[in-house]
């Protein structure tokens, strides 16, 4: 399954700031906690990243480059605790019964669960949140910036 999620944050790695605080507030409560991985990726580090030249994936002839220099932010958490996990979990399906996420992916392979969400002003992506679970573990990606639409269906395009 996090292979899976892999591949699908590399084919549609889209962009993504008007959720952050949520993020932000989400990852505060979980991070630091036992069984909790967890990295973020501040805006100042895609500011940096912006003067990096292109970026491409060897395996796949992908260029990252215009994607990776929308986003805003980048917020991981990766829960390895059965108790927590499940905690994310409720907060996370809690979030997304609301209209303001959109579906765009969903796989199922037994206990395991992922599932891809945006958030969208227009033509611009403006939150792109990847959420698996299994029986005692989960895992969220959520991204923040401002991608064009183009931008994102030309990487998937490739």
């Amino acid at each position: 399954m996090k292979k899976l999620m892999i591949s699908a944050l590399l084919l549609i790695s889209a962009a993504i700031s008007v959720q952050a605080q949520d993020w932000s507030d989400i990852y505060s409560r979980y991070s630091g906690k036992d069984g909790v991985s967890s990295v973020y990726i501040s805006p100042a580090m895609f500011k940096l990243m912006q003067k990096l030249p292109e970026v491409q994936v060897e395996a796949e002839e992908v260029d990252l480059t215009g994607i990776i220099r929308t986003f805003n932010g980048m917020y991981i958490l990766d829960i390895e605790d059965g108790e927590t996990a499940g905690k994310l979990s409720g907060e996370i399906r809690e979030k997304f019964d609301g209209k303001k996420y959109e579906l765009l992916m969903e796989a199922k392979d037994g206990p395991e669960e992922m599932k891809i969400f945006i958030v969208s002003k227009g033509d611009i992506v403006t939150d792109l949140i990847m959420f698996t679970t299994e029986k005692t573990s989960a895992s969220l990606i959520a991204i923040t910036g401002e991608i064009p639409y183009p931008e994102l269906q030309k990487l998937i395009a490739e």
